[in-house]
């Protein structure tokens, strides 16, 4: 009986150690108290599996403790099947490896092999917590060096090492099954085992380190692409506005001109031509109106940008805009918001028939908040991961980051977003604090 809790107790604690991986590196599909009693319920389902599954060839128990345990966590969490089989195969990895180590050791330093050494209820307890130990040390290690990346890398090195991670589990299965006929022969061999194995940690550890650095690589080329996207789009819009100012000082210089040209069409009774003139005169005067003038440049400039863009493609855009006081959002921040929304807005609408692009927007302050709402129908099934759209750009890698460089410029200043797709219309919310800190932004 005594022996059957232990072995339950150490059995919990490796399903606890395997969902505190997933847990810190993967999302869980519910929330709140769902979210805790969810996690619980595959912890002592994955328990109760592992410890009364019959003791079988054991690559038939790695594959059905493998097989369980992904149906349980697909389940629960909520990514790609390829990146749950990574966690799952880590954590196994970790398990057996540990128990290599430790039994190996133990077994060379006391001078008995390893079935014996489980066989004696004392040296099979001390064993049993050595190698837990070593788990929680290593589990930690691995969580402490992939909690902060983002899993948003090519499927095809997640598989990749999908594929290394299952073979080394594969290899340290047959070194299990080898271990104790070889333990027959000679103590010495546990020695061996032990130096191979610290071998494949070392050379694992190395290819996890290397798989890491590819993370990092990827992060730092989308935020390179999201900012030079930004650096981009803010020029543009200056160089619209700046575009607009010299267009207008030309016409006030040449004022005086258009008006003699015009005076003289008259005169020589050319009615036609005359009001061709003016029609030009105030096209031109036209295009060189401010549209929106809230008393914030960078928002009016890209307003203004994003209108003139919208007309060109036939789209209808209204916007109300109050108002702007003093922001200390940054430029760029901004434009990361505000030019993004945009963009997406006029994305999803230039491919819906003419008499049906539309984007309606309100950029007004309420309690201390600058508050952005734009809404625009769509005609495609969106699809949302990870704060992104799915885009239908052929360049993957670096399209369909705008929500996510929405969503990290507006927590940055502490702000609010939200979206919303009822009713086939997408709709976004920002509210920004107008008031903030600049020493509490985050450089």
């Amino acid at each position: 009986m005594n022996n059957t809790i232990i072995g339950l107790i150490f059995s919990l604690s490796e399903s606890i150690l395997l969902y505190w991986l997933i847990s810190c590196s993967i999302p869980c599909r519910f929330y709140g108290k769902k979210k805790l009693c969810s996690i619980l319920l595959v912890i002592i389902i994955n328990t109760l599996f592992v410890f009364y599954l019959p003791n079988f060839y054991n690559t038939f128990r790695f594959i059905m403790f493998f097989l369980i345990t992904l149906i349980l966590t697909s389940i629960v969490y909520a990514d790609k099947i390829y990146i749950l089989v990574f966690f799952i195969l880590v954590a196994n990895y970790v398990f057996l490896i540990s128990d290599i180590l430790v039994g190996n050791f133990s077994s060379y330093i006391i001078n008995i092999d390893i079935p014996e050494m489980l066989y004696f209820a004392n040296t099979s307890f001390g064993f049993s917590i050595l190698a837990k130990l070593l788990n929680i040390i290593l589990i930690g290690m691995f969580i402490n060096y992939f909690g902060d990346n983002k899993l948003d890398i090519p499927p095809r090195y997640w598989i990749t090492m999908d594929v290394i991670i299952m073979l080394f589990s594969l290899i340290l299965q047959f070194i299990m099954i080898v271990s104790p006929v070889l333990q027959k022969e000679s103590n010495k061999y546990s020695f061996y085992i032990s130096i191979i194995s610290i071998g494949f940690l070392i050379i694992s550890g190395l290819i996890i380190f290397f798989f890491g650095k590819i993370f990092l690589y990827y992060e730092k080329e989308k935020e390179n692409y999201i900012l030079n996207i930004r650096n981009l789009s803010l020029n543009q819009q200056l160089a619209y506005h700046e575009s607009a100012t010299t267009d207008l000082k030309k016409i006030r210089h040449d004022i005086n001109k258009n008006l003699i040209n015009i005076s003289y069409l008259l005169k020589q009774n050319n009615i036609d031509g005359s009001v061709s003139y003016i029609e030009e005169i105030t096209n031109a005067l036209e295009r060189t109106k401010t549209i929106v003038n809230c008393g914030n440049e960078i928002i009016d400039a890209i307003l203004n940008y994003k209108i003139a863009v919208c007309r060109q493609q036939k789209i209808d855009i209204q916007f109300d805009v109050d108002h702007v006081p003093h922001l200390s959002i940054t430029p760029i921040d901004l434009t990361a918001i505000l030019a993004n929304i945009l963009d997406n807005s006029i994305e999803a609408v230039e491919i819906m028939a003419t008499e049906k692009r539309y984007i309606s927007g309100k950029i007004f302050c309420y309690k201390n908040y600058l508050s952005i709402i734009v809404k625009n129908p769509y005609s495609n099934n969106l699809i949302i991961e990870n704060n992104k759209i799915k885009t239908r750009k052929t360049n993957t890698m670096y399209h369909g980051y705008g929500l996510a460089s929405i969503k990290l410029s507006v927590e940055k200043y502490s702000g609010l977003f939200k979206v919303d797709t009822e009713n086939k219309i997408f709709k976004v919310v920002v509210m920004l604090p107008i008031k903030t800190d600049p020493s509490s932004i985050v450089k």
